[in-house]
């Protein structure tokens, strides 16, 4: 069957309706049920969409497969914050450490070594920790 444009848009809108929200995955998703559509032998849109919904799991699984592809994307930001984290973590670290060397030779600047690590702390690390928190706290209940 050759699909016309009112089909594909009629797909599309079905799939924001049940949940879809990603536009990469509805393309995906709209590519893949047309391809399917397309090949099959029959004229009816309606019988061939819903043997086509039936095969790729129905609403439900377009549902979860949306679920999983913000879960991927939040996993992928989490490592990045996680590796923001400790990076800074391994400056405030040599801070305190230059700060103790500084001290314990009399040097000038020691201060300035230990408040630069109390600044890295306080401004960077802190509020990243807290808006992972508040995000993981955010994704539980998704």
């Amino acid at each position: 069957m050759e699909l016309l444009e009112k089909h594909i848009t009629f797909i599309e809108n079905s799939l924001t309706l049940y949940g879809v929200a990603s536009k990469d995955l509805r393309e995906d998703l709209v590519d893949h049920i047309c391809t399917y559509i397309e090949n099959q032998d029959g004229d009816d849109f309606n019988t061939l969409y819903q043997q086509a919904l039936h095969k790729f799991g129905g609403y439900a699984n377009f549902k979860n497969l949306q679920l999983e592809t913000n879960y991927q994307k939040y996993a992928k930001h989490l490592i990045a914050i996680n590796k923001l984290k400790f990076s800074v973590g391994f400056l405030v670290f040599f801070l305190l450490v230059m700060s103790l060397v500084f001290r314990i030779m009399h040097w000038p600047f020691a201060n300035a070594w230990l408040l630069g690590a109390i600044l890295m702390s306080v401004l960077v690390i802190l509020p990243v920790h807290f808006y992972v928190r508040y995000k993981k706290a955010i994704h539980k209940y998704s």
